[in-house]
């Protein structure tokens, strides 16, 4: 009795309801007599205050009596699904592999259903993309409050991946063909050196993709590289193998390219590869694509780290393997917290928990260990040898419905009761899907600016991290968004920023055609000025042949632009300039068929108005005259009431208008006018802004392209003038529907830093 008294018995497993209601007869009558007296025996109400609950049931159209037969002859067959329905299922579905494609071939990403609720939806590069939130485009100041104080995520799943593999002579021949900056080999290497990192796989590269044995125009897209992780010693042992026998062991190679440029890119990879094959006898470099296989979601913010750790949970079993796939003990003590000390361009390699099963300590259970990718190997990661090789099979999660069937499973056994017919038991489906995934991580930046991280991923895995680092407090942007964070970082943003491209002609052309479209619905007064899209570069080559004193009126048949992304490339084209004297001569080429071919050399600018001003996409960088630059640096109010008539230059409103003129073949082309009156108010074009100011934010720095030789000529003008040396550049600034030129200060962006390799 003792015992009882101090371990009570459990409830029963059933209850009888008749008994229960048979014990609480009394009470249910003297309830039910008071409830009674009050409405007088009328428990009906009204049928004026009767709720209709059946109004939304449809009910069956009535047949004839001929129909009837065909009727139920029809039932028996196989009802056809809604479109709606089958979308919904197809659009719910995680498949292994590949995107969900519309009926015009279009891709729609993983989480499309989760955007499409949410933001305005685009067409763009053969994908349905998120554009921004809802709304007029405004925003900002609270999107960049949050990049300081916060995490943003982005589905970048319009990044595709090309596997490179073969012997790793063999691949990095086939780079030194395509990137700027190419690789050195693996004699030149030293062990402490940067390209040893990469080659080694703890850092990724950032390089420019070209068509091999082309012209500078000829430029892809920026790409990103990162080698499949290879222990120290095993780069001593191909060293040293290398040195002995020439042969080199198979790697891998992961080049992540935009959509806009995937196909471009792809095609030059392939002519290398092709060309590598001819000179090495037969040696191959395989060149697979890997879309729709793996992925990455980019996370962005000073907050991004905390948010990372909240939703990846390595492994930590004291089993050898888990899935199938190896795990080593070194990965089983890995604390997520310890991401933050990791170099900028370090690479990670984990296998982590479903983010589905964890809970909000479940960091504590881990202890803190040190990590040195770079330096130490006490902590090495996992090789996810299934992420990098093509033809493994990668494991979707579980689906959520399992997932529910196994919280109320448990539920119920916490309450003591079973479980219905209708409940499946857990443990059935569990084993054949996986509850753990393989990643890489990607920390992006340099020694002075940070940012953000990749998640590299399966595919069939995107949903279940993007729905857990929403809730785990990072806030979802599209692609505006994320063009305003490049801009705040002062990083060039792809194809924005990139006017040498071909994507960035197709995606100017194809906003500028729905920019028309709209202006044809409206009436004829009320249509805005047409502008050029994308911008005339050849009005450029107009003032370099007007500074040349070249009276010559030539139409040129081609027209080649280059960008310098590092320092070294910039000094052998300025030493090739001097050497070739195009400042008096021009540099133009003519082609087989008769015609002129000219190069111009952009630089990358940051330009801010001096005084005030907010410059626009597609504003021009004018060349200011002698008069223009007298008392920019004045102080005294007398100087500046002096000046102020010369600084405020405008156009008149018809010149604005008639400044471009469209010609016939869709082309633009710049109009110099003959009137002297108009002439003095002109101002040549010497450039473009590729990114506007965003709005709504205090730094209203603008990022645009120039000629290197019209800046040099400026700046040695503006010396000669001004007797002082400095690195800033004045020009003046005109958004292409204003007639007010705007005083701005220019700096070159490789002057202050020795590559512009970073790109978002």
């Amino acid at each position: 009795m003792a015992a009882t008294s101090e371990n009570p018995p459990p409830p029963p497993r059933t209850l009888n309801v008749q008994k229960c209601a048979d014990a609480r007869r009394p009470e249910i009558e003297s309830l039910h007599f008071l409830v009674s007296n009050r409405l007088s025996s009328h428990f009906r109400l009204p049928r004026s205050l009767r709720r209709r609950t059946t109004s939304h049931v449809r009910r069956p159209k009535r047949r004839r009596s001929g129909d009837q037969e065909k009727g139920e002859d029809d039932e028996k067959k196989e009802k056809k699904l809604c479109r709606r329905e089958r979308r919904r299922r197809e659009l719910t579905g995680n498949p292994e592999l590949g995107f969900v494609v519309a009926a015009d071939g279009t891709r729609r990403l993983r989480t499309h259903v989760w955007h499409a609720k949410r933001f305005r939806m685009v067409k763009r590069w053969g994908f349905y993309l998120p554009l921004g939130v809802q709304g007029r485009g405004r925003g900002s100041r609270a999107v960049l409050k949050l990049l300081q104080n916060g995490a943003l995520v982005h589905d970048a799943s319009y990044y595709l991946p090309i596997q490179l593999e073969g012997p790793q002579d063999c691949i990095l021949s086939v780079l030194r063909m395509v990137l700027i900056p190419s690789p050195p080999g693996v004699a030149q290497m030293s062990s402490e050196s940067l390209s040893h990192k990469v080659l080694q796989g703890a850092c990724h590269q950032n390089a420019m993709l070209y068509h091999m044995d082309s012209s500078a125009s000829h430029f892809v897209a920026p790409v990103l590289c990162m080698w499949q992780r290879m222990t120290s010693e095993r780069v001593e042992w191909e060293i040293s193998s290398n040195s002995e026998s020439g042969i080199s062991s198979v790697r891998k190679l992961w080049i992540w390219i935009h959509a806009a440029a995937f196909h471009e890119g792809c095609n030059a990879l392939r002519i290398a590869c092709e060309k590598q094959q001819k000179s090495a006898d037969g040696v191959t470099v395989s060149c697979i694509q890997q879309e729709g296989r793996i992925t990455r979601l980019d996370i962005m913010g000073d907050k991004a780290s905390e948010v990372m750790s909240k939703i990846l949970c390595p492994v930590t079993i004291s089993n050898e393997t888990i899935d199938g796939h190896e795990v080593p003990e070194a990965q089983q003590q890995f604390n997520v917290d310890q991401i933050q000390k990791l170099p900028p361009g370090a690479i990670l390699q984990l296998r982590v928990k479903d983010p589905r099963l964890l809970s909000s300590e479940v960091n504590s259970e881990f202890d803190e260990v040190a990590i040195d990718l770079v330096s130490s190997d006490t902590c090495k990661p996992s090789d996810n040898m299934e992420l990098w090789d093509s033809h493994c099979k990668l494991d979707p999660p579980v689906p959520e419905n399992i997932l529910c069937r196994e919280k109320n499973r448990r539920r119920l056994n916490s309450l003591f009761l079973e479980p219905t017919s209708q409940e499946v038991p857990g443990g059935q489906q569990q084993d054949v899907l996986s509850q753990s995934c393989p990643v890489v991580l990607l920390k992006h930046g340099h020694q002075t600016t940070f940012l953000g991280w990749s998640i590299i991923l399966p595919l069939s895995w995107v949903k279940t991290f993007w729905l857990s680092l929403v809730s785990r407090g990072g806030h979802a942007i599209g692609l505006r968004e994320r063009r305003w964070v490049a801009w705040k970082n002062h990083v060039p943003c792809f194809p924005h920023d990139f006017p040498d491209t071909e994507g960035y002609r197709s995606l100017l052309t194809d906003e500028g055609t729905l920019l028309d479209a709209s202006a044809q619905l409206r009436p004829h007064r009320a249509q805005p000025q047409k502008t050029p899209m994308p911008p005339p570069w050849d009005c450029v080559v107009a003032y370099l042949r007007h500074i040349c004193r070249n009276a010559v009126k030539c139409k040129f048949l081609t027209l080649d632009m280059y960008v310098p992304r590092t320092n070294m490339t910039l000094k052998e084209h300025v030493e090739r300039m001097d050497s070739k004297d195009m400042i008096s001569a021009g540099d133009v080429e003519v082609t087989d068929g008769g015609g002129e071919k000219e190069t111009l050399c952009l630089v990358r600018i940051l330009v801010r108005p001096f005084k005030e001003g907010l410059f626009e996409d597609g504003a021009l960088v004018c060349a200011p005259c002698a008069d223009d630059l007298s008392g920019w640096n004045s102080r005294s109010e007398k100087e500046v009431e002096k000046y102020q008539e010369k600084w405020q230059l405008q156009l008149k409103q018809s010149s604005v208008e008639s400044y471009f003129m469209q010609l016939e073949s869709g082309k633009w082309a710049l109009q110099v006018p003959e009137d002297p009156a108009d002439l003095k108010t002109f101002r040549w074009p010497i450039g473009f802004i590729t990114t506007g100011a965003v709005h709504a934010c205090n730094d209203r720095v603008s990022v645009g392209f120039c000629d290197i030789r019209i800046l040099a000529a400026l700046r040695r003008q503006q010396y000669l003038q001004t007797e002082i040396e400095r690195p800033e550049i004045f020009v003046l600034v005109r958004n292409m529907k204003s007639a007010a030129y705007r005083r701005a200060i220019a700096t070159i962006v490789l002057e202050q830093q020795q590559e512009d390799l970073l790109f978002l």
